[in-house]
C-alpha cells in the first residue's frame, strides 16, 4: 500500500469532491481522515480548530459510511471508471486548445510522416505523439491495419517529458532530464494482413491515472522494403471531460 499524506484542503478538493468515500476517527484533539483506493491511502490530521469545525459541519455527517441500496444491502460497483470520470472513445489526442483536436492516431507508410530512425536495421519507424489536456485512465484500445507485412509490429509508451518528474520503480522520483518512457504499455503488438474490423486489446481494469503533463508515443515498426501499409488505434479512456466548456 502507497500512502500519500495531504493537509485537509488538498484532501477534501482533491479527493473527497471528487466522489471518494471517506473513514475518519477521533484523535485526542480533532480527526483523523483517510481515503483508500486501488492501494492508495490519502490520509490527513486535522487538528486546527477552523480545519475542525469545517469537518464537523460540512463532512462529518458522511463519513464512516457504507453505500446501501433501497432493501438495505450494501452497494458494490463492479467497475473500474473512477467515479468523477466519464467514458470516452478516440482516435487523436487533444490539442492545446480542444479535446480530441491534436494529433489523429493513425499512420501510413505510403508517406514519410512521423518518420524517426528504427533502432534496428532492415526496418522503418513512425512515432505518433500524442497528449491529453485532462489525466485520463486507459481501459482498452483496438488496432486497425491494412497490408501488414511479417515482422510489423506497434509499441505504446507513457513519457515524462523533459523537466518534469516521474517515479522509478522504487517509487523514488527523478527529474527527466530528457523525454524518458516511464511505461510500456503495448510491447511488440504484431501486425501482419489485413485487420479492418480490428484487432481489440481488452482488459478488466484500467490504468493508473496518467496526469495530464505526460505525453504518449506510439511507435509502428515495419520492413523497409514495405511502402503501403497503413493503419490507425482507437483508445477508449476514463477522463473528467470530453468537451471544454
Amino acid at each position: 500500500m502507497y500512502t500519500i499524506y495531504y493537509d485537509w484542503e488538498n484532501l477534501k478538493n482533491d479527493i473527497i469532491k471528487k466522489g471518494y468515500p471517506f473513514n475518519y476517527k477521533t484523535l485526542s484533539k480533532g480527526y483523523e481522515v483517510f481515503v483508500y483506493d486501488r492501494g492508495i491511502l490519502w490520509t490527513s490530521n486535522i487538528i486546527n480548530d477552523d480545519e475542525i469545525l469545517d469537518f464537523k459541519t460540512n463532512y462529518k455527517e458522511r463519513g464512516n459510511r457504507c453505500l446501501y441500496s433501497e432493501d438495505g444491502k450494501e452497494i458494490t460497483r463492479a467497475e473500474s471508471r473512477p467515479l468523477d470520470t466519464t467514458t470516452c472513445f478516440t482516435g487523436r489526442g487533444d490539442s492545446d486548445t480542444g479535446i480530441g483536436e491534436g494529433k489523429e492516431l493513425r499512420w501510413d507508410f505510403s508517406n514519410d510522416d512521423d518518420d524517426i530512425t528504427p533502432s534496428g536495421v532492415n526496418y522503418k519507424k513512425k512515432r505518433i505523439v500524442f497528449k491529453f489536456s485532462d489525466s485520463v485512465y486507459v481501459k482498452e484500445g483496438a488496432v486497425y491495419f491494412l497490408t501488414a507485412k511479417k515482422g510489423s509490429y506497434i509499441d505504446l509508451h507513457i513519457v515524462c517529458p523533459a523537466g518534469q518528474y516521474y517515479l522509478d520503480n522504487n517509487g523514488t522520483p527523478h527529474l527527466a532530464e530528457e523525454d524518458t518512457a516511464i511505461s510500456h504499455y503495448v510491447i511488440s503488438h504484431w501486425l501482419l494482413g489485413d485487420c479492418p474490423m480490428g484487432d481489440e486489446l481488452n482488459t478488466e481494469s484500467c490504468s493508473v491515472e496518467i496526469p495530464s503533463i505526460y505525453k504518449f508515443w506510439l511507435d509502428i515498426i515495419v520492413p523497409e522494403d514495405d511502402n503501403i501499409s497503413c493503419g490507425h488505434i482507437s483508445l477508449e479512456l476514463y477522463r473528467k471531460r470530453t468537451v471544454i466548456l
